[in-house]
């Protein structure tokens, strides 16, 4: 199972079909955080985490997911660290619509 169709399923209980990573887009990005997008196109509500948080206190599904060069982050769909957790290092979009409600930082960028 590709690493999307992984986030997908884990996130949202959905098996989609897999659409390219986003390149990256240092606009949308800061050293230090990952920004949760209601949108599929980095568009639409957000939500910026800038550390571990346990149980993310966002209402509404994720749609893209941006990730600071360098950094990766692991995201899971049920508080303090549990459920179905997944590992990312670059940007995702078209994931349709995921519920994360945990993250934290596995690699900060050196």
């Amino acid at each position: 199972m590709t690493r999307f169709a992984r986030l997908a399923a884990v996130a949202a209980g959905l098996t989609l079909l897999a659409s390219p990573l986003a390149a990256q887009d240092k606009s949308k990005t800061i050293e230090g955080t990952l920004t949760l997008f209601e949108g599929q196109k980095f568009d639409g509500d957000s939500y910026r985490v800038e550390k571990d948080d346990p149980s993310l206190q966002h209402d509404f599904l994720v749609g893209s997911i941006a990730v600071h060069p360098g950094e990766v982050w692991e995201l899971c769909d049920k508080p303090k660290f549990k459920g179905n957790c997944l590992t990312l290092s670059a940007n995702e979009t078209g994931i349709g619509k995921a519920m994360i409600k945990s993250v934290r930082v596995v690699k900060a960028k050196q």
